[in-house]
């Protein structure tokens, strides 16, 4: 399925098939935002790490950008990584020392 009739369509991408955005409850959706904000911060808190951020797109799809201003759409988190890994120009690893450490600062503070 294309980015715009997933946005259209509202269906999540199995990455969310956990969380509240799987839910087709109208009620819900105030909380779909909200669960999928608190991801893109927890992701944001990651790639920071590597020069990039990610911003979210009508809950549909995520901007990935650089900071030399690089910008490009993916439509879920798996080619958020992939696309992470790209501008960067080294892989991406969860258990990186210093990204770590990065992260225990940042909890501590």
């Amino acid at each position: 399925m294309c980015g715009f009739c997933a946005m259209v369509a509202g269906q999540p991408h199995w990455t969310e098939a956990g969380s509240d955005a799987a839910s087709g409850d109208q009620r819900e959706d105030r909380e779909r935002r909200l669960a999928r904000l608190y991801r893109v911060q927890l992701v944001n808190a990651v790639i920071a790490h590597y020069g990039c951020g990610i911003e979210d797109w009508a809950l549909g799809e995520y901007i990935v950008r650089s900071l030399t201003g690089r910008s490009e759409m993916v439509p879920a988190l798996p080619q958020v990584w992939q696309m992470v890994e790209r501008i960067a120009g080294r892989p991406v690893d969860p258990l990186d020392p210093a990204l770590l450490a990065r992260l225990r600062q940042a909890a501590d503070a």
